[in-house]
């Protein structure tokens, strides 16, 4: 390997030695996982074996853990540091996949699909090195033709660039940190939904009941049985043809592609001339429905139409919704209830609700005061989720970004 050195886009202050190409195998040890039968795995307890399916975005996770009869492992336990990589997997797409041991795990072993790397110098440089863009195409160029698997051979011998030995734990501990901030920014995305989802049952009545479990204070009195008919306005969308679609024209027409997480975004617009418009345009706090898809999962989607959207129609697959209080209704339609009955008034052969069986589905609905009541609370935890969200999201371009200029490609 002939010697060469260059230096990354960005740097912290202080260094300015050019970084040197090296084989992993100069930088890490190596060590092969257990091969095991069936015979050999036990309910719960044993040897917890690391597999693929425990590692996810860069993370070690229980999913489907496996124990084995401690008597018949003949590999390495990991240790705190270590980096535990998928190389064999029916998934060419998750070969590279890893995550760093980040705390002492008695009595765990890897799987067989799975490569241990224990870093000579410094770990969190080297799972940041594993998560750059460089090491996915070094992962590309050695996949086996035939198995998707990277062998240890070609593995040990991919080369990288390295810095010096304290330039490698200031970037490690950049990234460590960074990882830190992604993580906890994740659990509190992930509290705020799940008390979402525990408020939606909480908060409406359940089959056989007539009032919620919870309730703000000053309300009481019996929800009463109402269909959708005769508390909203329904209103369709639009069908136009493959002629009427033109990127340059000024009409957006909403479709399943623009509803996700319960919000209105863009992706794979359609546009089309506002003389072809024979429907009713969106207002704020109208909520658009997905009403028919080729995926049957995606009846009942919906979103809640936030900020002024001019010259905008929902498309024919689609209904809208007016209510007087949008907020509650918009909770009311994320509710189990609410996917329990698009279940059972789906069509037999078609994924659609017809307008017809929509509006007299049967809810129970409280007073105006506390629907909008109701409504603010839901409105708020949507828009903390929305925040946390968008955080978790310019966390993960920071990081991205940082990955491409703090490392030689």
């Amino acid at each position: 390997m002939a010697t060469e050195n260059k230096s990354p886009e960005v740097r912290f202050e202080g260094f300015n030695d050019k970084w040197k190409k090296n084989y992993l195998e100069d930088e890490i040890d190596f060590y092969s996982g257990l091969t095991y039968s069936p015979l050999d795995v036990q309910k719960g307890e044993g040897t917890f074996v690391i597999r693929s399916s425990n590692v996810k975005n860069s993370e070690l996770v229980n999913a489907d853990d496996v124990f084995v009869n401690p008597e018949i492992v003949n590999c390495l336990n990991v240790e705190k540091g270590d980096i535990a990589v998928v190389v064999r997997n029916g998934s060419r797409s998750l070969i590279g996949k890893h995550a760093q041991i980040k705390e002492i795990l008695k009595n765990t072993v890897i799987g067989a699909f799975m490569t241990g790397l224990r870093p000579k110098n410094n770990s969190d440089f080297i799972n940041a090195l594993l998560d750059t863009q460089t090491f996915q195409k070094e992962i590309q160029k050695n996949l086996g033709a035939t198995i998707n698997q990277i062998t240890t051979g070609p593995f040990k011998k991919m080369e990288f660039f390295f810095p010096n030995i304290e330039e490698q734990k200031v970037v490690g501990d950049f990234f460590k940190n960074l990882n830190k901030s992604i993580s906890v920014s994740k659990i509190k995305l992930t509290k705020l939904k799940n008390l979402k989802k525990a408020m939606l049952v909480k908060m409406f009545p359940q089959e056989g009941a007539t009032i919620p479990e919870i309730r703000f204070k000053g309300f009481d009195g019996e929800w009463e049985d109402s269909t959708l008919d005769n508390e909203v306005h329904f209103f369709s969308g639009l069908t136009y043809s493959p002629l009427d679609v033109d990127s340059k024209a000024d009409t957006l027409v909403l479709r399943s592609s623009n509803v996700k997480r319960d919000e209105i975004i863009d992706a794979d617009n359609v546009y089309v001339d506002s003389s072809v418009i024979n429907c009713t345009y969106v207002e704020v706090g109208d909520i658009v429905v997905v009403v028919r898809n080729g995926s049957r999962n995606l009846i009942g989607k919906h979103a809640q139409v936030k900020r002024a959207m001019n010259n905008t129609v929902i498309g024919a697959f689609m209904t809208g919704i007016r209510a007087k209080v949008p907020s509650f209704l918009n909770a009311m339609l994320s509710t189990l209830l609410f996917q329990k009955q698009v279940e059972e008034n789906l069509g037999a052969t078609i994924n659609q609700i017809t307008t017809g069986v929509f509006k007299n589905m049967v809810f129970k609905f409280p007073i105006e005061n506390e629907q909008i009541k109701i409504g603010q609370y839901f409105e708020n935890l949507d828009n903390l989720i929305l925040n946390h969200n968008e955080q978790l999201k310019k966390l993960n371009s920071i990081k991205k970004a940082c990955l491409s200029k703090m490392f030689v490609a």
